[in-house]
């Protein structure tokens, strides 16, 4: 943001520092948001990889994770229990994948809430800072009325707005 026009000159530097600090917090904010949103498309890809073989009735496959694990020397593989399970068909149906959709949902929205309080307290906190910060910068330099505190204007200081509003999944 441009600084506004009444802003006096020795000021000047302040702003453009501040504005530093709140691009980088915009940016940040941005990322965050972004990746819950790519956190949330892999989930839902999972759950529907998840009933496909499920509704396949195949068995999950093994991780690299799960065959370095039972390689492990205390770690011994229970092939018995596997071959009882293989045996077992699934009961797989619309119902179960459209629950294990709707985990997902409720999970990403109380991820979607979490972050944006989060994002909106480190907002009220920069902007606490940055006004403390501007204060002290018209004291040292007495640009106020000695008698009241200064003043400091939003332009001055403006807020980092925050977008509260953003889909998780493309509609």
């Amino acid at each position: 943001h441009a600084p506004p026009d009444n802003l006096p000159h020795l000021l000047l530097e302040a702003f453009h520092e501040q504005e530093r600090l709140r691009h980088r917090l915009r940016t940040r904010h941005f990322i965050e948001r972004e990746k819950l949103v790519l956190s949330a498309e892999q989930e839902i890809m999972r759950v529907h990889g998840n009933a496909a073989r499920a509704s396949a009735n195949q068995s999950t496959p093994y991780s690299v994770c799960s065959i370095l694990r039972d390689q492990e020397i205390y770690n011994m593989p229970d092939l018995q229990g596997e071959e009882d399970a293989k045996n077992i068909r699934t009961r797989f149906n619309g119902r179960q994948f459209f629950s294990w959709l709707r985990d997902v949902d409720d999970k990403y929205a109380k991820l979607k809430e979490e972050l944006i309080q989060r994002q909106e307290h480190e907002i009220a906190s920069l902007y606490a800072v940055q006004k403390m910060e501007w204060e002290c910068k018209l004291k040292d330099l007495r640009l106020y009325d000695g008698k009241n505190p200064p003043l400091v204007s939003k332009d001055h200081v403006p807020i980092v707005e925050i977008k509260k509003e953003f889909d998780l999944l493309p509609a």
